[in-house]
């Protein structure tokens, strides 16, 4: 059975600076696990989980920079917008998008990988889109109701003008009478109505306030009405009036579906294609990649609070453990110190006391005990071998 006494001195001290040798050994590599450990985690929130928040975070500012640049290129036309444009893919949505893609064979949550790709598409159809817009925002098919009253019905509205003024300027030659007076009149008022009708319609395409459009068709109501007077006199025109009369007619059929499509148009929501496409393709295409993005965000965000969680239980759990090894280690130090001095200590003072005896002549009897096996333990049994033969050789002189 194993005895600590029995052990050398040397045994004793060698075996007790062992163990406290191999709790430092053991201090020391839970130390440098722990600390691996949290180095890792420690790089991973650096390297991996703090980058992809800040790329998307980018990416959002991108997408929102692009949308505002393209807001104010249709609105005020300048080509400043157009390069700020240019600068919020170039500077944000793109090197943002390709340091995903160098971040994405890392990430944990694969999740979020499926979600980068379906961004990836969503952003080229964005990228495409804005183009789209941008490019037809400064022409005329951005309006079409536009294109039709400044290419067709204008020009067309002159000529039903000037047509008009003829056959007034026809009606006025010679004697005034009554029914040239009448016809006067009506022509005026087919002038007047069907100015007035476009100009409406004009204000309405402008602002589109619904008090315009009804104004609009309430002038041209009363132009047909007026039309519909002069046919009633038809009969009475001379042949250049007559002439002029159909040139008329002709100039109102047209007139008339180019200024009710001109108003339906403008009442649609697509009438500016530039806001409409903007409203219904690349607005939509913004909210899904944000939406895409955001639940990318909150997912490193879950993942970057875990590490840094990781991070502080396991430092908590590295500072507990030195305390308690620190702690475990005073104590076997002062366990084994304090055997290691007994066990020496103890002998040393038996032989000094048993000396004191022997100084005095009084050694009858007197034996020191023997406590181990190792080099006090053979001290003091040859003391006492020592003892037994000075005793025996008083005896002897004695007799």
């Amino acid at each position: 059975m194993f005895n600590f006494r029995d052990m050398t001195i040397g045994k004793q001290v060698g075996l007790g600076f062992g163990i406290i040798t191999l709790i430092l050994m053991g201090v020391v590599l839970l130390t440098i696990q722990q600390v691996k450990t949290m180095e890792i985690i420690t790089k991973r929130v650096v390297d991996l989980r703090t980058p992809t928040a800040h790329a998307s975070l980018m990416m959002l500012n991108g997408i929102n920079h692009s949308l505002a640049s393209l807001r104010g290129w249709i609105l005020l036309g300048d080509p400043k917008f157009q390069t700020e444009r240019a600068l919020a893919w170039a500077e944000l949505i793109n090197p943002s998008l390709k340091q995903m893609h160098q971040l994405a064979p890392h990430w944990t949550d694969s999740a979020n990988k499926a979600r980068l790709k379906t961004i990836e598409k969503e952003i080229d159809d964005f990228k495409k889109t804005q183009q789209k817009i941008e490019d037809i925002a400064q022409t005329p098919e951005n309006s079409p109701a536009q294109k039709i009253l400044f290419d067709q019905a204008e020009p067309l509205e002159k000529t039903i003008v000037a047509t008009v003024s003829k056959m007034i300027k026809q009606n006025m030659k010679g004697k005034i009478t009554p029914q040239n007076q009448r016809l006067v009149e009506i022509l005026a008022t087919i002038e007047t109505a069907t100015s007035l009708a476009l100009e409406r319609a004009d204000e309405f395409l402008l602002s589109g306030k619904q008090e315009f459009k009804k104004e609009s068709l309430e002038n041209w109501g009363k132009s047909a009405a007026s039309m519909e007077a002069l046919k009633e006199n038809e009969n009475n025109f001379s042949k250049e009036q007559l002439k002029n009369f159909e040139s008329l007619q002709a100039g109102l059929n047209q007139f008339e579906p180019l200024l009710k499509e001109i108003i339906r148009i403008r009442s649609g929501e697509d009438w500016n294609r530039a806001n409409y496409l903007a409203k219904t393709e690349a607005a939509p295409l913004a909210f899904r990649i944000k939406e895409l993005l955001n639940e990318m965000t909150g997912v490193q965000e879950q993942l970057l609070e875990n590490d840094v969680e990781t991070i502080s239980s396991r430092t908590h759990y590295l500072i507990v453990l030195l305390v308690a090894l620190f702690f475990t280690a005073a104590l076997i130090s002062g366990v084994l110190g304090a055997n290691i001095t007994r066990s020496i200590s103890e002998p040393i003072l038996d032989v000094c006391k048993l000396a004191d005896e022997l100084a005095h002549g009084n050694y009858k009897g007197k034996r020191l005990p023997v406590h181990s096996r190792n080099e006090l333990g053979t001290l003091s049994q040859s003391f006492n071998q020592l003892l037994d033969r000075l005793q025996k050789e008083k005896s002897q002189d004695k007799d």
